[in-house]
């Protein structure tokens, strides 16, 4: 989801993988030079209030300010973020869109506002807003990441990439967007411009561990499977709760059959998210390879305790059952994979 921003330039990393925590989008001019001191202060406060999630005392003295001076766009830009952040879309529009009257070329109130439209669901309108905000500023590189968000929304990969591209022509240290860049090439099945992406976003942040698991993903897509394992296991040494390394070391040991490893790594990702039902099946998986039968039956019963519509678990706890004599049992259980997913004629 597109979110705040909190500086017009966007020259420091803003991401959804920030250390923040905000996401990406909306955007807050700095303050006006002209506005009196005491007041330049309560609007530093109101920023430092945004940026720590304190949004109730943020507007408070937004609104502080904007009843002092209702024609300040560094105040109605702060006032449509927190809106926005606060889930109240019509009264960031409305603010955007104040902004926009009192500066009709003030491209970070375009885009304010076309975050409101996707965020609704209208994307024509959010394009539109996005694609005035860059030509507005041709060097607004947030402009062109949200552009990019919501071309993707729109099923138009190919203008999304060029967005990015755009982006980073502005920016070439801004790794996430690199990495956001390469996730929609490899989704496009582009791989090796994927891997690109990913082997640059790591050389500008070394220890950026989502780059890592991403061209991991890459490798394993390649049949380079060596090379993928290496890959995950750096994105777990950078990050060591880092679920989706895990889930995706897991699956590509199994697939190699090291199936202690694969444990480890299955068991370390419910460690962190202990009702995962794909990872109690893809655990009770390994088990049944490994001959650990009744263990099997025990973890794919846990993974359908979890989530009751899994036909791939029924269907792999019934071939468990058939092969310790339960035969009545296994019927049952691929009689419901059936029902589930009629497509399962293997059962």
């Amino acid at each position: 989801m597109q979110g705040q921003q909190v500086a017009v330039n966007a020259q420091n990393q803003t991401n959804t993988a920030n250390n923040s925590g905000l996401p990406l989008g909306q955007v807050i001019l700095k303050m006006n030079d002209s506005i009196p001191m005491s007041s330049v202060g309560l609007l530093e406060l109101a920023h430092r209030e945004y940026q720590a999630g304190d949004y109730e005392n943020a507007e408070r003295h937004c609104m502080q300010l904007w009843r002092q001076d209702q024609t300040n766009t560094g105040v109605l830009l702060l006032l449509s973020s927190i809106h926005f952040q606060c889930r109240r879309l019509d009264k960031s529009a409305q603010f955007s869109t104040l902004a926009i009257k009192q500066n009709p070329l003030l491209a970070e109130a375009y885009s304010n506002l076309g975050n409101v439209f996707k965020e609704r669901g209208q994307l024509q309108e959010a394009l539109e807003n996005y694609r005035h905000a860059v030509r507005l500023k041709p060097d607004f590189i947030d402009g062109y990441i949200n552009l990019a968000a919501a071309l993707v929304a729109a099923g138009d990969m190919e203008q999304a990439v060029q967005a990015y591209i755009t982006a980073l022509q502005y920016n070439p240290d801004l790794y996430c967007v690199r990495s956001d860049l390469g996730n929609l090439l490899k989704a496009l099945g582009r791989l090796d411009e994927a891997k690109a992406c990913y082997l640059k976003a790591i050389e500008t942040r070394p220890d950026f561990a989502v780059a890592w698991s991403n061209l991991g993903c890459v490798f394993n897509a390649q049949g380079e499977i060596w090379l993928a394992i290496h890959h995950f296991e750096k994105a777990v040494g950078l990050d060591p709760n880092f679920l989706d390394a895990y889930i995706n070391l897991g699956n590509v040991l199994k697939e190699a059959r090291i199936f202690d490893r694969a444990v480890a790594a299955y068991l370390r990702a419910l460690n962190l998210s202990p009702n995962n039902a794909v990872v109690h099946g893809n655990l009770a998986c390994v088990y049944y390879e490994q001959g650990l039968i009744d263990l099997a039956i025990d973890t794919y019963r846990r993974a359908i305790e979890l989530q009751p519509n899994f036909p791939d678990a029924y269907c792999n706890l019934a071939n468990a059952l058939k092969e310790k004599g339960q035969v009545s049992e296994a019927e049952e259980c691929y009689n419901t994979a059936l029902r589930l997913c009629p497509s399962h004629a293997d059962s």
